[in-house]
């Protein structure tokens, strides 16, 4: 077949797809919340090292950044997959749950990263609050991802 050919693919290729995409972005959240979670508990073991911990978180909320939009995307899908009246209740709780907090905790997070990119202003308080709901978040997720 050529690699240009306009044809739709069949719904069995677009269901391989997306669960691919689904398992690639599951192993994604997942990794970034164990970077995350390692970066925050021993983030104070290397204060005197060359490359210091604001550095490091620098390059993780980047990571993060994604992982946010990726995890609320992909909470929303879930939450519309449960909105059906055939679903479980408990499902339908737990896509709520899981899409309001992707929601909140994005929101916490571009706040407080926008104001540590445009002015140094964050609350290091506020980090703490949001890293420490996001390694759960992200995991819960990912995981869920990749069962899917």
């Amino acid at each position: 077949m050529d690699k240009f050919n306009t044809e739709l693919s069949s719904p069995s290729e677009q269901q391989a797809g997306m669960k691919q995409a689904h398992q690639t972005s599951g192993v994604y959240l997942i990794v970034v919340a164990l970077g995350v979670a390692i970066q925050f508990i021993f983030e104070s073991t290397y204060q005197s090292a060359e490359i210091s911990p604001q550095q490091v978180w620098m390059v993780l909320d980047w990571f993060s950044f994604v992982g946010f939009a990726l995890c609320s995307g992909l909470n929303f899908v879930y939450l519309r997959e449960c909105s059906n009246r055939d679903v479980e209740v408990w499902k339908k709780v737990c896509s709520s749950a899981a899409f309001y907090t992707s929601i909140v905790l994005t929101l916490a997070f571009v706040h407080n990263f926008v104001a540590s990119l445009a002015a140094g202003t964050d609350d290091l308080l506020f980090w703490k609050f949001i890293n420490a709901v996001q390694i759960p978040l992200f995991l819960a997720t990912g995981v869920r991802l990749l069962k899917h």
